[in-house]
């Protein structure tokens, strides 16, 4: 094996049964562009989602090939949380779970992986992840003014364009061919004109969560003003609320941990307030749903409020036994038809409401013991738990966990000096507790 020291930075170059690190933020961005780019379709009616296969196949030929490690510390608790959730699948067990619990453990598990990473490296991993969503962004700019010639709604679908083998079965259901998920939603009731989701991504929430994250990202690391105006209009033509309250809430923090990054926070929320009040954005497709956490129907109400609903319905009428070990994988939509209000339950109760409070207390030590030690920026990392605990049901999603993964956790710590000069030989894929 040869190894060279250039610009500071460790480059292990590859020889037969050896490692290769640097190309590790090219792979990155392919990940990150498969949960993107590839989350509206499917494998045709296996229904696997295309991005799912994707990164399994991608992670599994990066772990076989030995450019992966398992961190020791990590593998410790997902081995707990994962007798956790097999316990209550055995305790229910019904057929029907396993596929969710299949699901479960191999996405979960890539928390496990890491490899050696530089300050550097990971800067480039964060530039691809900007890369991607600044292309998001400039879709959804496209699209949204796209609609003013023709029909919005034929924008984003991809009959003709895609192998219909590839379009999930929701596709061809219903007279306006509607998925299942809320791709296509008018601005405001009766208006022509829809919400853009930058074409690729499920729902136009999505894009406004991804615009945020974005915005953090370069406030935090790069400050280009470009970037700002791409992503600010990525995030108000999507007319999500959700992206906006990742942003009230993390963007002060951005100013409290780095001071360097006060004055484009201040310039972000001067951007954003100059385009609500003038005719580009239509400010009253935000500020009439402002009710709808009060109305039970609405999905303002489903996304923030109904968990809680749905918790205490469940810390009332469940059993002990049952709140200890859950009701086991995949029951929680058994537990949303009952209920009379828009129920969609965020991932914090349903990890409760499946693997009860054991499964959820050895699941938060391991997300601990993953987080711990994270290249990712700490904002960063604060607005994603919050996108992934509390704005929907984000526990079995390909895409915010790969997201999670490649972020905060598949970066480790960077190579030892003397680590480096290594005979050519097997690596063993299990690597020490990061310090």
């Amino acid at each position: 094996m040869v190894s060279v020291l250039q610009h500071g930075v460790h480059r292990i170059v590859e020889t037969p049964g050896r490692l290769i690190y640097k190309s590790a933020p090219d792979f990155d961005t392919v990940i990150l562009a498969c949960v993107l780019f590839l989350q509206r379709f499917y494998l045709g009616n296996s229904g696997v989602s295309l991005d799912l296969f994707s990164v399994g196949l991608l992670f599994t030929y990066q772990f076989v090939s030995g450019r992966l490690l398992i961190q020791y510390d990590r593998l410790v608790w997902f081995l707990a949380f994962g007798l956790a959730v097999t316990a209550s699948l055995l305790l229910n067990f019904r057929s029907t779970m396993l596929v969710s619990y299949v699901v479960l453990m191999t996405l979960y598990f890539l928390f496990t992986l890491s490899r050696p990473s530089t300050r550097d490296r990971y800067k480039r991993t964060l530039q691809g992840f900007q890369f991607l969503v600044m292309i998001l962004s400039c879709l959804a700019i496209g699209q949204f003014v796209a609609q003013f010639v023709v029909d919005g709604r034929e924008i984003i679908r991809f009959f003709g364009i895609i192998p219909d083998f590839l379009l999930p079965p929701e596709f061809t259901w219903g007279e306006d061919r509607r998925v299942s998920w809320n791709t296509i939603i008018p601005i405001t009731e009766g208006s022509s004109l829809i919400k853009s989701n930058g074409i690729f991504l499920v729902e136009p929430s999505t894009m406004s969560q991804m615009a945020a994250l974005g915005i953090l990202i370069e406030v935090l690391e790069f400050r280009r003003p470009r970037y700002f105006i791409l992503f600010g209009f990525g995030l108000l033509l999507s007319y999500s609320g959700t992206g906006l309250t990742i942003l009230l809430l993390c963007l002060p923090l951005t100013g409290i941990v780095n001071r360097r990054a006060q004055i484009p926070a201040l310039l972000v929320v001067i951007l954003i307030l100059a385009l609500l009040t003038s005719d580009i954005i239509d400010a009253s497709a935000f500020t009439s749903r402002i009710g709808e956490f009060e109305d039970v129907n609405a999905s303002g109400f489903g996304r923030f409020i109904s968990s809680f609903w749905m918790a205490a319905q469940h810390l009332h009428a469940a059993s002990t036994p049952v709140l200890l070990r859950g009701n086991g994988p995949a029951t929680m939509k058994e537990f949303v038809p009952d209920t009379y209000y828009l129920a969609t339950g965020a991932t914090w109760f349903k990890l409760l409401y499946e693997y009860g409070l054991i499964g959820a207390f050895l699941f938060s030590c391991f997300l601990c013991a993953c987080f711990r030690g994270s290249r990712c920026p700490k904002v960063v990392i604060a607005a994603l738990m919050y996108y992934y605990i509390f704005t929907g049901d984000g526990l079995l999603s390909t895409g915010i966990l790969t997201i999670m993964v490649v972020l905060c956790t598949l970066s480790g710590p960077e190579p030892r000096r003397g680590q480096i000069e290594r005979t050519a030989g097997p690596l063993s894929t299990l690597a020490p507790t990061a310090r």
